[in-house]
């Protein structure tokens, strides 16, 4: 762990390019990934390196690499950036099966570069309410639980509830013991 004031240099955040993209699909294709997400992949190159190029275009999202120790583990994301209003949403998952335990630690970095280097005031998202692991790390960093969309998706045959969280900044900001988590991001 980092000393109160410095970053770990051990996780660090490359910008996604077009070269990540089959290694990014298999991770997103994984189920224990899947399971969790609102949406679904049909895992094809051509279509996810066609997705990376909307992306890429897109001022309103940033997608990052996520590195442990130079290693590739996983994604994170923050997408509908809206400067006017300060908000965005962000989301994230470790697809190196052998890191899935850094996990836990790698949104305190995005969390304080949403906050105090794009200057944002809310993060919010969407997490499947089966999702209680992720629910149960939201709320240890400061979210709050703002409602459930019922039966919003359908996956695997059958429809799942939608739980909407957010965490503003003057939440986060009484998170004191996560504020030396300074990201090391490579845009």
């Amino acid at each position: 762990m980092s000393k109160e004031g410095e970053f770990n240099p051990l996780i660090t955040f490359n910008k996604m390019t077009v070269d990540d993209q089959e290694m990014v699909m298999q991770w997103r294709a994984l189920p224990s990934v899947t399971q969790y997400m609102v949406t679904d992949i049909e895992p094809d190159l051509d279509k996810q390196i066609a997705w990376f190029h909307k992306i890429s275009n897109d001022p309103s999202c940033l997608y990052l690499i996520v590195q442990y120790n130079k290693i590739p583990i996983g994604v994170i994301n923050l997408a509908s950036i809206d400067t006017v209003n300060r908000r965005c949403t962000a989301g994230y998952y470790i697809g190196n099966l052998e890191y899935r335990s850094v996990g836990a630690i790698v949104p305190a970095y995005i969390y304080n570069y949403v906050f105090n280097d794009l200057k944002l005031n809310k993060i919010y998202g969407e997490v499947l309410e089966e999702n209680t692991g992720v629910m149960h790390l939201h709320k240890l960093f400061g979210y709050e639980t703002v409602g459930v969309m019922r039966q919003h998706v359908f996956k695997n045959n059958q429809f799942h509830n939608v739980v909407i969280m957010e965490l503003r900044a003057d939440e986060w900001a009484k998170q004191k013991k996560y504020q030396s988590y300074i990201p090391e991001i490579e845009l």
